[in-house]
């Protein structure tokens, strides 16, 4: 029974995988598309990022421009403590349909921001625990040790470390669920502001509609994706728990 739930869980796993992996090269595919036309807007994306937030009422917002390195953690994203656009050093340097739209997308956080949007914390909480889940094994191995030492015949450390571990995953779950639903009205506003500016042709149009689509496809998906391999560990551990304590 325990192999077949697996199997179940680890071939959904694979499925959400391809469409993951899918989406991903379709939205590369169409950000190579817009990498190749840049935007005759005569400002870098810096200043014109400025100008659509005074355009929208928010002056009070700032534009930073992060280097090399700090842009690999906090590169393109909005500080809602700080009321800070950090833009990455490859965003703020070309001029382009892609990093327009990546723009846009973190001016529409400022404006929901603005307009009191609760919950937007969840996306840089999110941003710096993710990795949480990834402790869930090494608990488990910690627990199994610490009882192969004391008292292997019952078990009890490996459920401690493990459920401390399955919590962790848990909380980084419901986290993810929360960010992802204000990532996806973000891209949508987002799109709207990069449409209303009217500088991209028709055929522009048409694909950073597609972009940003793909855009909230990922950030969909990815929460499928992390949901199935959280089920698949839990289900291991109930059944690691059973055997342990004799109950096959």
């Amino acid at each position: 029974m325990e192999l077949i739930i697996c199997l179940v869980i680890l071939g959904i796993l694979l499925v959400i995988a391809c469409v993951v992996g899918i989406i991903r090269w379709n939205a590369r595919r169409i950000t190579t598309w817009f990498a190749l036309k840049k935007l005759d807007i005569n400002k870098p994306i810096e200043e014109y990022t400025n100008l659509l937030l005074e355009e929208h009422g928010l002056i009070d917002v700032q534009v930073k421009k992060v280097g090399f390195f700090a842009s690999m953690f906090v590169g393109n994203t909005y500080s809602v403590k700080k009321k800070t656009i950090k833009l990455s050093w490859y965003a703020s340097k070309r001029a382009t349909a892609t990093t327009l739209a990546q723009a846009c997308r973190l001016v529409g956080l400022a404006k929901m921001h603005n307009d009191g949007v609760k919950g937007l914390k969840t996306i840089e909480m999110y941003r710096w625990l993710s990795w949480l889940p990834v402790l869930l094994l090494p608990l488990a191995i910690i627990g199994l040790i610490v009882d192969l030492i004391l008292q292997p015949q019952i078990g009890l450390y490996t459920l401690i470390f493990s459920g401390v571990g399955l919590v962790l995953t848990l909380f980084t779950f419901i986290l993810a669920c929360i960010a992802s639903s204000k990532d996806i009205k973000a891209c949508n506003e987002g799109e709207k502001i990069i449409l209303e500016i009217g500088i991209l042709n028709e055929q522009e149009e048409t694909k950073i509609k597609k972009l940003f689509k793909a855009w909230k496809q990922l950030t969909v998906v990815n929460v499928l994706y992390n949901t199935f391999i959280m089920l698949f560990f839990l289900i291991r551990a109930i059944f690691s728990s059973f055997k342990l304590f004799g109950r096959k």
